[in-house]
Order: C-alpha cells, then sequence, then structure tokens
C-alpha cells in the first residue's frame, strides 16, 4: 500500500509537471502588419500558425492581431496585392512588427496617366502599360514593332522590311477617313506625331498607352487615335551603375517563292507564243524561239545556263547593337547617360541603317521645395535604301537572262526598236542607284517643380522637338530613268521645329481617411514652323558627280517648296475622388484652340467621366472569397475626343503657278486659283467613347484577366466634296460624315508554376474591333467601290467575281472571242456584258481578331522565352502570286504550282492556259479577280530566347552586379495558308499594293547583358 502510495504521489507530480511545462510554453503573441514601403498599416492581413491552422484569425483595422503561439512556430502573413511572408517566432517572443511587399499582381505598380501619375489598382480608364525589361526581351530597331501584340488593342503593322522602315499605328480600331490615323507620342513631356524609330529601345523605362476617351482627353485634339506615354530611364536613388546591352547577329530571307527553272520556263514561253498562233509561231521551230528569246536569251539556251535573280540580289545580312549606360543616383544631383550604336544591313544588296544616338536625363533637387531636371535625346541616321522596283524586277526577270556583261558589271540590254531599257536590271537598280537620306532629331524637356504648399506643386517645363531629314537620290545611266534622260538627280530637305510649353499645378488633398482628392490645372501652348523643299533635274555629262553638283544638269524637271506655322493653346483640368479607398472618380476636361481651323470653329471642349469600383474591398467579401480573389474592380467611363490633324491650308483657297499666253506668241508666268475651294468653317472631327471593363485576379494573383468593350461614335468626319466646274474648283473639304467603331480588348496573365527552381509564365491578348461608316455625303451612301455606308473605311477588296475556267461546249455568249482554258467571271447584274458593273466586295481587309501569346520558362538560372502573334478574319490581295500563277501578257516568272496550267487533257485546274498576249486572261478588264483574295489568317513566332544568368556567387569574385548571355532567334516559323511571301507586309490593307517590294528576313543574334 504504502508502494502504491508512493507510485500515485510520483506519478501526479510529473502529470503537475508536464501541464506546468505545456503552459510555459503556450504564450500569446501580439503584433502588427505594416507596408513595407510607406509604413502604412495593413488592415484585415491573414495570419495562419503553421503548426495549427485551426488557429488562425485576421488581424484587425489597425493591422494589429494577437495569436496564441507553442514556442518556436511559423507564422504566415498573406494579403491581396502583396507577397506572401513566413515568419518565425521564437520561444519568449511576445511582440513582433512584419512588413509586407507589394506581389507580382501589380497593384501598387504606378501609372504613368498623362500630366501625373496614378496606381494601377486606382485606374478608373483603359491603360495598357509595358515595361522597359519587357521590351527589352525583343531587340528591335523600332519601339512600335516591340509593342506588336503586346498590348490588347493595339494594332502594329509594318511599312516594310527594309532597315528603317517605319510601322502604321492603330489603336482601337479605325479612328478617321482621311485625316492622320496615327498615335500621339508623349516622350518624358514632349508631345510628338510620326514615327518615333529615333528613341533607343534600351532607353525605355516603360510604355503607358491610353486607350480610351477617358484616359486620353487630358490630350484633348489630339488625342483621337490614342495616346502612347513614353517614359525614359532615369538614375535609381541611392545607387550608382555602368551596364552594357549589346547583341550581333546575321539576317536571312525567311520566305521565297518556289520558281521553275529555266528550261520550265522556256517550254512555257515558247507554248505561249505558240498558243496565240500555232500556224505562225509552231512549237520546237527555231524561227519560234528568235521571236520569243532575245539574242542573249538564246545564247544562254544553247549553253544550258540559268541564272538566278534573287540570289544576285539578296545576301545574309550582319546586324549589331551596342549600348553604355551610367547611371549616379548618390546625392541631390542624379544623372544618367546612355550611348547606342546600331548597324543594320539589308538582306538586299545596297540597303544599310545606321543609328548613333546619346540619351542624357539629369535631375538636381536645388532646395528641399524647388527639383529642376534636363531629359535630352539626340539621334542621327544614316539610311541606304533602294528602289521598290528592285526586288521584283529581281523576282520577274528572265532566269535565261545573264546577270552581268563580259567586264563583271550588271548588264544593260537595250530595246533596238525603242532605244530604251526594257527593264532595269535590279543589280544595278540596288547598287549603282542611290537612295540615301539622312535624318537628326533633337527631343528635349527642361522642367522645374516647387513644392508651393503641403500637397501644392507646380510644374512648368519646356519641350523643343526638332527634326532635319536630307535625301538624296541619283539614277545613273544604266537605269530604266538615268538611262533615257541621262542621269536623274532628287534632293529634297524636310524639317521642322515643334516646342511645347506647359505649367500645372497639382494639389493633394486628403482631409480624413475616407476621403482623398487630387486636382490638376493646367495651361499649354505648342508651336510648329515646317518646312520643305524639292528639287529633280535630269540630263547631266557624268554619272560621276551624281548630285552633288545640280547646277550641271541640262533640265530643272521640277522644284517646290512648302512652309507653315501652327499654334495650338489649351487650358486643362481633373479631379480624381476616392471614398474609402474603393470608389474613385475621375472627371478631367479640356479646352483646346487650334489655328489649323478658321476663326468660327478654332476652339473645342473635350471633357470625360470616369469611375471604377474595388469591389474586392468591400466588407462584405469574406475571407473565404478573399482567399481566392484577390483583386475585383470595375470600370466605367465616357469622354469626348478630338482631331485636329488635317492640312494647314484646307481652310484656305490657295494660289497655284500658271503661265499664261501673252500677244500669241510668249507666255507670262503667273498665279491661278487652286483646285481646293478653301473652307473657313472647317471644324474638329469628335470621337465620343464609351468604355466599360473589368480587371480580376485569382488564386494569389496567379491568374489575372483584364476586359474591355468599347464603342466610338464619331462625328463630323472630313471628307472632299466635289464641286461643279461652274464654281471654278474641283472639290471643298467639309465636315459632314460619320462613323463607328466598337471592340473587344482582352488580357490574360497566367502563373501555372512558381517554385524557387521553375517559373512558368504565360501572357495571352486578344482583340477586336468593327468599324463601319454611319453617313457620308447628303443622300450619297457611296462615294466610291471602297468607301460605303456599312463598311469600314478604305477595307473593301473589289473586284470580279472569279467563275472558273472555260471548257469545251460551254457557252461563250459573254467573251465572244474566248477559247476553252480562259478565264471566267460572274454576270453579277445579268446583264449580258462584263464591266465595271459586275465587281463586287470580294474580301475585307480588316482582322476579325488578333493578338500574341508570351510564354516564360525559368529553371535556376537558365530561362527561355517564346513569343508569338496571330491575326484572323481579314483577306489580302495577292495579286502579285496571281502574276507568277499567270503566263500571261506581264513578265513573269512562273512559281512551280503554275505548271499545273489547262491543257485539252488537264481541265481539272483553276490556272488558265498560258498565252504570250494574255488572251486567256481578257476576261478581266482590270487585270485581276477575286482568285487574287486570299485568306490572310496566320500564327508567327515572332521570337525565341534563350538565357542564362550567372550566379551570384561568381559574379561577387568578379565584382560583377549582373551578367546575362543569351541567344535569339527572331521570326523562325509562321504557320499560314497565304501564298506570298508575307501575310503581314503594310498591313495589306491597300489593294494596290499588287507587288513584292522587300522580303522579310529571319534574324540570329547573340547578346550580353553586364551590369557593374
Amino acid at each position: 500500500m504504502k508502494n502504491f502510495t508512493s507510485f500515485y504521489l510520483l506519478l501526479l507530480y510529473v502529470c503537475l509537471g508536464m501541464q506546468v511545462t505545456v503552459q510555459a510554453q503556450t504564450s500569446q503573441l501580439h503584433g502588427r502588419v505594416l507596408d513595407a514601403a510607406t509604413k502604412n498599416p495593413l488592415p484585415f492581413v491573414t495570419v495562419t500558425n503553421m503548426a495549427n491552422k485551426k488557429a488562425s484569425q485576421k488581424a484587425d483595422a489597425a493591422g494589429s492581431f494577437t495569436i496564441t503561439v507553442n514556442g518556436r512556430t511559423n507564422l504566415l502573413f498573406s494579403y491581396v496585392g502583396y507577397k506572401n511572408r513566413t515568419v518565425t517566432v521564437s520561444p519568449g517572443d511576445t511582440a513582433i512588427t512584419v512588413a509586407m511587399e507589394a506581389d507580382i499582381s501589380g497593384l501598387n505598380e504606378v501609372v504613368v496617366i498623362g500630366y501625373g501619375q496614378q496606381q494601377k489598382k486606382d485606374l478608373t480608364s483603359a491603360v495598357a502599360s509595358i515595361s522597359g525589361k519587357e521590351l527589352a526581351e525583343m531587340p528591335v530597331t523600332n519601339i512600335n514593332s516591340a509593342l506588336q501584340s503586346r498590348v490588347p488593342g493595339v494594332q502594329v503593322t509594318s511599312g516594310g522590311f527594309e532597315p528603317g522602315a517605319g510601322t502604321n499605328i492603330k489603336i482601337r480600331g479605325i479612328n478617321s477617313i482621311q485625316s492622320g490615323d496615327g498615335p500621339t507620342y508623349v516622350v518624358d513631356g514632349v508631345i510628338m506625331t510620326g514615327d518615333i524609330r529615333e528613341i533607343n529601345p534600351y532607353d525605355i523605362e516603360s510604355i503607358d498607352v491610353l486607350k480610351d476617351a477617358s484616359a486620353a482627353a487630358i490630350y484633348g485634339a489630339r488625342a483621337a487615335a490614342g495616346v502612347v506615354i513614353i517614359t525614359t530611364k532615369k538614375a535609381k536613388a541611392g545607387r550608382s551603375s555602368i551596364d552594357y546591352n549589346g547583341y550581333y547577329g546575321i539576317q536571312k530571307i525567311s520566305r521565297s517563292y518556289d520558281f521553275i527553272d529555266a528550261k520550265d520556263y522556256a517550254n512555257l514561253r515558247r507554248i505561249a507564243l505558240s498558243d496565240e498562233d500555232p500556224v505562225a509561231w509552231p512549237l520546237n521551230d527555231p524561227k519560234t524561239d528568235s521571236a520569243v528569246f532575245s539574242p542573249r536569251e538564246l545564247q544562254s539556251l544553247a549553253a544550258g545556263k540559268s541564272y538566278n535573280w534573287e540570289d544576285a540580289i539578296t545576301q545574309v545580312a550582319p546586324m549589331q547593337s551596342h549600348t553604355l549606360s551610367i547611371s549616379n543616383g548618390i546625392g541631390r544631383n542624379k544623372i544618367y547617360l546612355s550611348g547606342n550604336y546600331l548597324d543594320q544591313g539589308g538582306i538586299i544588296i545596297g540597303s544599310n541603317m545606321k543609328r548613333y544616338s546619346v540619351k542624357g536625363n539629369m535631375e538636381s533637387a536645388v532646395t528641399d521645395k524647388l527639383t529642376m531636371g534636363l531629359n535630352t535625346n539626340f539621334s542621327h541616321i544614316e539610311t541606304d535604301g533602294v528602289s521598290k522596283a528592285a526586288y521584283y524586277n529581281a523576282v520577274t526577270m528572265s532566269p535565261l537572262r545573264p546577270i552581268y556583261d563580259s567586264t563583271g558589271k550588271p548588264l544593260v540590254e537595250v530595246d533596238p526598236n525603242t532605244g530604251k531599257i526594257g527593264a532595269d536590271n535590279p543589280v544595278a537598280l540596288a547598287k549603282d542607284a542611290i537612295n540615301h537620306s539622312v535624318d537628326d532629331r533633337f527631343i528635349g524637356n527642361l522642367f522645374l517643380e516647387y513644392k508651393v504648399l503641403s500637397g501644392l506643386n507646380f510644374r512648368s517645363s519646356l519641350g523643343l522637338d526638332v527634326y532635319k531629314n536630307q535625301r538624296f537620290e541619283y539614277y545613273p545611266r544604266n537605269t530604266y530613268d538615268g538611262y533615257a534622260q541621262l542621269g536623274v538627280a532628287k534632293v529634297q530637305n524636310f524639317g521642322y521645329r515643334d516646342w511645347v510649353w506647359e505649367n500645372t499645378l497639382t494639389y493633394d488633398y486628403k482631409p480624413s481617411e475616407n476621403h482623398a482628392l487630387n486636382i490638376l490645372a493646367g495651361y499649354t501652348t505648342q508651336k510648329r514652323r515646317q518646312e520643305y523643299n524639292f528639287e529633280q533635274a535630269s540630263g547631266f555629262p557624268t554619272d560621276e558627280l551624281t548630285y552633288k553638283n545640280m547646277s550641271l544638269a541640262a533640265r530643272r524637271d521640277n522644284i517646290s517648296s512648302d512652309y507653315w506655322n501652327r499654334v495650338i493653346n489649351s487650358v486643362l483640368g481633373r479631379v480624381i475622388y476616392k471614398f474609402k479607398d474603393r470608389y474613385i472618380f475621375n472627371v478631367t476636361a479640356r479646352y483646346d484652340g487650334s489655328s489649323n481651323f478658321g476663326a468660327e470653329n478654332r476652339h473645342g471642349f473635350f471633357p470625360s467621366v470616369s469611375g471604377a469600383w474595388r469591389l474586392i474591398d468591400e466588407p462584405f467579401i469574406g475571407f473565404k472569397m478573399k482567399s481566392k480573389v484577390n483583386d475585383a474592380k470595375i470600370r466605367v467611363s465616357y469622354g469626348v475626343i478630338g482631331n485636329q490633324d488635317i492640312s494647314y491650308d484646307r481652310i484656305y483657297t490657295r494660289m497655284d503657278a500658271a503661265a499664261y499666253p501673252f500677244n500669241g506668241s510668249s507666255q507670262s508666268t503667273g498665279y491661278q486659283l487652286g483646285g481646293n475651294a478653301g473652307n473657313s468653317a472647317l471644324k474638329w472631327e469628335s470621337q465620343r467613347q464609351f468604355n466599360a471593363g473589368f480587371d480580376l485576379a485569382l488564386y494569389s494573383s496567379r491568374i489575372q484577366l483584364t476586359f474591355d468593350f468599347y464603342n466610338k461614335d464619331i462625328h463630323n468626319l472630313l471628307l472632299n466634296q466635289d464641286l461643279a466646274p461652274s464654281q471654278g474648283y474641283s472639290n471643298k473639304m467639309i465636315n459632314v460624315a460619320a462613323m463607328n467603331t466598337r471592340g473587344v480588348d482582352i488580357g490574360l496573365k497566367l502563373y501555372p508554376v512558381k517554385t524557387p527552381n521553375f517559373d512558368w509564365q504565360v501572357n495571352l491578348n486578344w482583340s477586336k474591333y468593327k468599324s463601319k461608316i454611319t453617313s457620308l455625303l447628303p443622300g450619297r451612301d457611296s462615294l466610291s467601290p471602297t468607301l460605303k455606308v456599312g463598311e469600314a473605311p478604305n477595307s473593301l477588296i473589289v473586284d470580279y467575281v472569279y467563275d472558273g475556267l472555260y471548257q469545251e461546249g460551254d457557252d461563250f455568249k459573254l467573251n465572244p472571242s474566248g477559247h476553252p482554258g480562259d478565264i471566267r467571271v460572274k454576270d453579277i447584274n445579268n446583264d449580258g456584258v462584263i464591266n465595271q458593273y459586275d465587281r463586287a466586295i470580294v474580301g475585307r481587309t480588316t482582322p476579325k481578331g488578333w493578338g500574341g501569346f508570351w510564354n516564360y520558362f525559368r529553371y535556376k538560372r537558365i530561362s527561355m522565352t517564346v513569343f508569338a502573334t496571330y491575326m484572323y478574319g481579314h483577306d489580302i490581295y495577292n495579286k502579285a502570286y496571281t502574276d507568277y500563277l499567270y503566263m500571261g501578257a506581264g513578265r513573269n516568272v512562273i512559281v512551280k504550282a503554275g505548271l499545273n496550267y489547262w491543257t485539252p487533257a488537264n481541265t481539272n485546274t483553276d490556272i488558265p492556259r498560258p498565252n504570250a498576249f494574255g488572251s486567256s486572261l481578257r476576261m478581266l478588264p482590270q487585270g485581276s479577280s477575286s482568285y487574287a483574295t486570299e485568306k490572310g489568317d496566320f500564327i508567327r513566332i515572332r521570337d525565341i530566347t534563350l538565357a542564362y544568368d550567372f550566379s551570384p556567387n561568381l559574379l561577387s569574385r568578379i565584382k560583377v552586379r549582373s551578367l546575362r548571355a543569351y541567344v535569339q532567334v527572331m521570326e523562325p516559323f509562321l504557320f499560314t495558308s497565304y501564298h506570298g511571301i508575307d501575310p503581314e507586309i503594310n498591313g495589306n490593307t491597300d489593294p494596290s499594293q499588287a507587288v513584292d517590294i522587300y522580303p522579310r528576313y529571319r534574324t540570329f543574334l547573340f547578346g550580353v547583358n553586364l551590369g557593374l
């Protein structure tokens, strides 16, 4: 019994001791959660005890929490828009403070909205952004090219692929019929238009695209086609660095035609001539060959020689770029300097572009209240171009014609009957003709900011854009133009000086936690002076001096010049109001006055209003919902913006030079009224745009979706009205037309895998729009075959409708002189005659949708990027390929598919019989039919990059901050049923683009990014 009692007491003692121990390990931990950047408390943060998840709770409105912990414990802190953070609590800890950083969703990212900045989570309008890092992923010579299919709603097409070629950019579809349709660019506060190839993409910090009227209304009369705000790099505070970014690569033609060889070509030409008259030109007869081929072609036939003209004019071309930048952000003065050298050879011989640019951004805190800064960019570009006829001539030149003469110079053949060169030798046109241009551009912005009072800031900036272009052309005697005129020279000078002075006051006022105001008021003035002169002369005693001494010319063929000034003054204002950080309202207005218009309509008022509801921040959104939905915001906006982009002289009646007979024998020079009547009542093209959208983020922001629907009603569109001859003028520009554009933009970001060793990121975007003219001139629903009410402006392909080939036994009443194997077209109006009234809409060039697909993979320090673009639902007028199929009256080198032509034994084909005089094609009054219209759908892999980031341990030993090496291939794959060289050339929106002018190239690069 005594032993039992002793055991019982011992057991009780142990249990009591264990209880005391447990009570000693269990404690209450008090804490607070703050924003790492602002140090403000974060309310309702989820605090999870990883050892006992049932004990998880949320911080209160002040960011405070109390949680029970048992000894050493890991706590997980999670909050919408912030990175998760794990904190280890040690035994004895009673209080902690946790700072959380912004998450990948970018809700706290700052977006430039025009005369100010705003956090992404507070945006009420449609603004899309792309960072400089994303731009640098794909080396390009033009910033617009880097935007292609990266931003929803922004459509970028190339104006050509020769070095230095520009781009065409549309934001949310078609915005005008006749006036300029490109966006306004704002580079560090300098308002610009036109292409911006002068800016080095490596100098870009960010690009923000203002897509809807609410976002762009702050720019009023210049915002109808959208606004692109470009912010260049500046020195980072507290840091100094040296960076080098460079690459070297080669460019090769990416797609070519598969033409027949010289033997098949010779046989086809024989058949084509014999088809016209088998008796006069029988097959396999030497006399027929003498009629078909030139003496040099006969020599090539006898020798069995064939010449590849495309190979002669194209080459593998090098490309290189080097950028060195220095940044110092230590102290009160911050300086960023960079220089860039770009050298891009052309894949057609004789073409090349070199760009030299220097960038300098400086900012100085003069006092605690006064800050001054200077942003500058100077570029010098030299471009050697080739004639647009050079490539077309190469792919249509007879493979029997020698390329060079016995001396090794490009062969020039003169037609003995006409005494003229029959066709330009493309090698001579590319190598010997001169097409040289020099562009110099300075962009600068000097600003000062002064803190007048707490929250009240004054900013004044003076921007300058000075541009000069010189163009020199010379066509020597071994070219078609130069031979006939003994040399032709052209000299052109074009330039402008554009300055803008802007003054704004910004006031931030927050009377309480629930209310916040941002108020902007400003005045701006901008003036441009533009000059142009041109001279063309011919008849030079020698080709040696080219264009360098125009006084030697025997003839002055053309002398012209132009000069004008333009001024626009503006008053602007904006109020942004936030209530409880979840109800956001934005009201903007701008009042513009432009000298482009007459005194009656010189001024325009452009207001907008927008609002956003941050649904995710509502108290009724519970914990369970917030654990899955990280962001949810609804946006609605409406605004009016304008377009002042018309020729400066359309409000005036011009006087043109003229010659008058005097005394019946001599002539006196004078002036006469021009063809266009001035209209002082012209006014702004006005656009009213509605936008509705939402932003959504799910599962720790690993799924991010942005959706926008827009509807644009555009009024007072400018058109030329034809006038009766009795009025003395041919036409007059008036405000009369209207159109509507509506569409959808969708952007999706996905993070399917995100681990310390492996990442996978996906960016998708899709856009579509539909534009239609709603009214034209009074009582007229059509002004031309491509300008009709109910259709998008100038987007129609109108032609005869292809109806197969005539066969034996067919009714030839529509083509009485026709034969089997001829092309047949439809009699649309059934009047028994084929004429212009039988032309119909056979295609539309506006796509039904387009977009991009970006993939990023990273395994440890190895990464790969794959970027693809796509477009579908549009048609392309591909007469060039049709010409290569048909052996007709033109200059043709037939593609191999053209050998499947009609014969009595081969009737199941759509390719007409060969005929040297085009008899089989004469049912085509305009030379083409709907056969030339093709679907333009494509998917293009634009970029594949494989990169390696060197380890920090290695870099620390060699005292290097960062080092990245990469290999890259651009334009590696194209998937399309389109038969031409490229479905994107010039956007193919112009049906008159009937020949191939410069092929697309594929680029292989090796690059290095080095930071010190």
